[in-house]
């Protein structure tokens, strides 16, 4: 090999090293931008905890406070933490649900619960259908829906439901994305005592932050 050959061979090997270094290197910047994508997602939920408030009639006002609560669920090596305006004082009695009760044995009916549903695998589906025969049209077959909205990926209900012999009021919330595996819901059930709270518990259940596996 020439000289001439070997300073071009040189400077070809130098060539691919830079090349493959900045190849390297923008991977790492992808993974970091959608990752900051996905924060700037879960910032644009805002929990809005006086406002909720607001919406809470006087006459409940000394036993229904709102408050910015993380509800943690973990099962396994899966975790997942929702965000949301919730009751001051409910319980979540167990970390595989973030799911809420009033503690009173009075309202043992009253609940409030957050969480995603595949409806069988969890695979891309046809979400609003999905939610309207799981979530909506058995609460506003035969009873009375106070409101029904509907938008692109969110619909929000509000019925009176009579199961059992015992009526609630029901607040139910679902939204979701084209292509996603799963959709969610926030589900308020409110006994009596609770239920004229139900506007509360409708901004409550517009903002809920999620942030893992769920």
């Amino acid at each position: 090999m020439t000289e001439a050959h070997a300073r071009r061979w040189a400077c070809g090997l130098l060539l691919t090293i830079a090349l493959v270094a900045v190849a390297g290197c923008g991977k790492p910047a992808e993974h970091e931008e959608s990752a900051a994508a996905q924060g700037a997602d879960r910032a644009q939920v805002v929990v809005d905890v006086a406002a909720v408030n607001a919406l809470v009639p006087a006459a409940l006002k000394d036993k229904l406070v709102f408050e910015k609560r993380e509800l943690v669920i973990e099962r396994g090596k899966r975790k997942t933490t929702y965000t949301i305006a919730a009751p001051r004082g409910w319980v979540q009695r167990s970390t595989m649900f973030a799911h809420l009760r009033a503690d009173d044995r009075a309202n043992m009916l009253t609940r409030l619960e957050v969480g995603s549903n595949c409806d069988g695998e969890c695979s891309p589906k046809p979400w609003q259908a999905i939610a309207d025969r799981v979530n909506f049209a058995p609460r506003a077959a035969g009873r009375k829906v106070r409101k029904d909205e509907a938008g692109p990926g969110r619909r929000t209900m509000v019925a009176v439901v009579d199961s059992g012999g015992a009526r609630t009021t029901d607040v139910v919330v679902a939204w979701w994305s084209d292509g996603a595996k799963k959709y969610h819901t926030c589900v308020a059930s409110l006994g009596e005592d609770f239920q004229e709270a139900a506007p509360a518990f409708d901004r409550a259940c517009q903002a809920v932050a999620i942030d893992g596996d769920d």
